[in-house]
């Protein structure tokens, strides 16, 4: 009993010694409490308890001295392992959904996860406490990150949003980063599980001591590779990527296990019967079936825009307001083919369906994860704007942002545009609405471009716009106004605002749109114009749940809906146009050359072909379709596209 009093007497005059850790513990401790009041504050309940235990218990592991003795050490260090690891994970998964559909073996292959990062942690410090303390810090970075993609853009994060860093910083300004009581109650939990893991330790040092941290890490991670990633483990409990929802991916899997398999999904493997004869034999059999149809021009000057977040949100169900916000758009008719397109993304990634545009190739053969114009466009290939430079055009991309968002200055020159105006090189005064570009001063420049075009040669302009970029909490004019939502009456729900910005903004860019085919209606040169979105805004659950209220839809039709973006294809003078209906965005290029003329390569003229028998080829779609021999010839033919590196390619070469 003196022994014990002696111990307590000791570690209280340790604790007395500390005394700038103690105020920080006390700093700490009521700045928690006091953040915690604020956003978790209902009352007297179990709530409240816990969160001021996680905040007092915080701080005073600041200050508390770490434990020394291997019998207390050890068995502190296996109850954290055992634990926490649990806990963080749910802590990373609940903000964003109730875990109701976590699948059998996912919650474990999540924790072992986490613990394959402690133990590269502790392979690179030699020390137990920064491993876990400092696994804690990058566990709660990666969740936040997670939890905005989320909210930004409605999927996970995964191995391509981290390539995509440096485009998502160009827009940041344009969201709202705002915190709700869920994620704080992470968050305290991640703070006090931080300072836990930096105050359990298992002391020692030399060398026998480093040799078995060391061997216990590459242990553990040779058994994670070879007994887990490796093995049939998550094959044999159906862990896979769920290719048609990003969604669904991160609320079955959980986020470090999809995050995990998007870097195991990015090799693009040999299609199974691909050789040089088969892509020939496949070329051949497309030269005899394809028949051009009869046009009236050739050789038009081409502008091809794609409209950030263009869509109608009609698609979606009931959608009624005070006044029409496409009025011009849906006026058009002469010279007009129209449909809508079956696109990849929602809210974001907008490089996703510029990329199936411009090559013709689909999203659908390869990961779900991967964006194309920063793994797989590395080497000049055949796109629209190669295979009309080959046919004399001049070719020009112009976006009305920075040159490097999705790695445009450099994809850009592998597709074979002759220039690419970004801008910092507009030569039209430049106008802002919502914090961008204007879809107005956006087309000033293309007419600009136009005007100062080689009149030797007939044109072809690729433009991205920016206006309708997402983030719809800026302040505008917005006199149309939502009526009506699925059965949902408008009475100030709080949830439809954005949904009033979005369409207002929608409404500028028709006005703009306007304009822009008054001024090439009267050019006498023959000139072709598409406008498509690459995708819709993401607008919210309770948005969502409103519209497809009462709708009688599956969750699958339900997601199904919200990618779907309107094209159209307009000319200045009269043509007879093909009629192309609903299809998926990979087609929409080959349609656009058939339109105008143009004299196609083999695989256009065989996605033209495939588009009768196909409509939509997506991720939604490829599981019931990858059997099919004609989709089968089509994943060899892209997969010479993509891998193939010569040029010029039999693929591509027109007048086979």
């Amino acid at each position: 009993m003196k022994n014990i009093q002696q111990k307590a007497k000791s570690y209280i005059r340790e604790l007395q010694s500390r005394k700038v850790r103690l105020l920080l513990s006390l700093f700490v401790s009521l700045t928690l409490f006091l953040i915690s009041w604020h956003y978790l504050y209902s009352g007297f309940n179990k709530r409240l308890l816990l969160f001021t235990l996680l905040s007092a218990l915080t701080g005073m592991l600041i200050v508390c001295p770490r434990p020394r003795s291997p019998r207390i050490c050890v068995p502190l260090v296996l109850l954290y392992l055992l634990l926490v690891p649990r806990k963080l994970f749910q802590r990373m998964e609940l903000p964003i959904h109730d875990m109701s559909k976590i699948r059998i073996g996912a919650l474990f292959a999540n924790i072992l996860i986490i613990l394959l990062l402690y133990a590269v942690l502790l392979l690179v410090f030699q020390r137990v406490r920064f491993a876990l303390g400092i696994g804690g810090i990058v566990l709660l970075v990666l969740f936040l990150v997670n939890y905005y993609v989320n909210q930004f853009q409605g999927g996970n994060l995964n191995f391509s949003n981290l390539l995509a860093a440096g485009t998502a910083a160009t827009v940041l300004g344009s969201y709202q980063f705002s915190i709700n009581s869920e994620l704080w109650y992470s968050i305290l939990y991640f703070c006090f599980f931080i300072a836990l893991g930096f105050w359990c330790d298992i002391p020692g040092k030399g060398l026998p001591y480093h040799c078995a941290v060391t061997g216990v890490s590459l242990a553990y991670g040779m058994v994670f590779y070879f007994g887990f990633w490796q093995s049939d483990y998550l094959s044999n409990r159906g862990l896979e990527g769920i290719y048609w929802s990003v969604q669904e991916n991160g609320a079955q899997n959980g986020f470090l296990l999809g995050f995990g398999i998007s870097i195991k999904d990015l090799n693009i493997a040999k299609p199974p019967g691909y050789s040089d004869s088969a892509v020939a034999e496949i070329v051949q059999r497309t030269e005899e079936s394809y028949q051009a149809p009869d046009t009236v021009q050739t050789s038009p000057n081409i502008i091809l825009v794609m409209n950030e977040a263009w869509s109608d949100l009609r698609v979606l169900g009931n959608i009624e307001t005070s006044e029409p916000f496409m009025p011009y758009t849906d006026s058009l008719t002469g010279n007009t083919v129209r449909g809508n397109l079956f696109v990849e993304i929602l809210g974001g990634l907008t490089a996703q369906t510029e990329f199936e545009v411009l090559t013709g190739d689909t999203l659908a053969f390869l990961s779900p994860t991967a964006i194309p114009y920063q793994l797989e466009v590395n080497h000049d290939m055949y796109s629209l704007a190669r295979i009309l430079k080959e046919q004399g055009y001049q070719t020009m991309a112009v976006h009305p942002s920075g040159a490097g968002a999705w790695c445009r200055d450099n994809v850009y020159d592998y597709f074979g545009f002759d220039a690419f105006i970004d801008v910092n090189h507009f030569q039209v005064p430049p106008q802002i609405f919502r914090s961008y570009i204007s879809d107005e001063c956006n087309f000033n420049e293309i007419i600009w471009r136009y005007e100062h075009r080689d009149r030797e040669k007939p044109f072809f302009l690729f433009n991205v716009t920016i206006q309708n970029h997402g983030g719809y909490y800026h302040e505008i004019d917005t006199p149309i106004k939502l009526e009506k939502v699925g059965n949902t009456v408008k009475d100030d729900y709080e949830f439809l605002c954005g949904a009033e910005t979005y369409l207002n903004a929608i409404k500028v860019t028709d006005e703009a749109f306007e304009d822009f085919l008054a001024y090439f209606a009267k050019v006498e040169e023959p000139t072709i114009i598409c406008m498509f979105g690459d995708h819709q805004p993401l607008l919210g659950d309770d948005f969502y749940q409103a519209v497809f209220e009462g709708s009688g839809l599956s969750e699958e039709e339900q997601n199904a809906k919200k990618f779907i973006t309107p094209y159209i294809i307009w000319s200045n003078y009269d043509q007879d146009y093909p009629e192309y209906g609903d299809m998926s965005s990979n087609y929409l290029g080959a349609a656009v050359l058939e339109c105008a003329g143009i004299e196609l390569p083999p695989y256009y003229k065989y996605l033209l072909l495939l588009q009768k028998q196909y409509p939509e080829i997506s991720r939604r779609t490829i599981q019931a379709l990858a059997e099919e021999e004609p989709v089968q010839n089509y994943r060899l033919l892209q997969y010479n596209q993509l891998m193939e590196k010569d040029i010029p390619n039999p693929v591509f070469i027109t007048g086979n």
